[in-house]
């Protein structure tokens, strides 16, 4: 046990927290299928979306192309 005033303050990672979330939005989105997903429907999976040139984006308003349109309530 400990005495240390800081124990059990604010252990949240952020960065983690995304990564986690977006490894159970591919396993949901590779279970929901039949087939092996295609990058598109990775894509979609993610929240990215691609440029006429191929290049990933995010859309107006988000800093990181993964966390588009994704909950923001963890």
């Amino acid at each position: 046990m400990t005495t240390d005033p800081r124990a059990g303050a604010d252990l949240t990672d952020d960065a983690l927290q995304d990564e986690i979330e977006l490894v159970g939005d591919l396993v949901v989105a590779a279970s929901a299928s039949e087939d092996p997903l295609t990058e598109d429907e990775i894509d979609r999976a993610l929240g990215i979306e691609r440029g006429r040139d191929g290049s990933t984006e995010a859309p107006q308003g988000t800093s990181h192309p993964h966390r588009a349109g994704k909950r923001l309530n963890a």
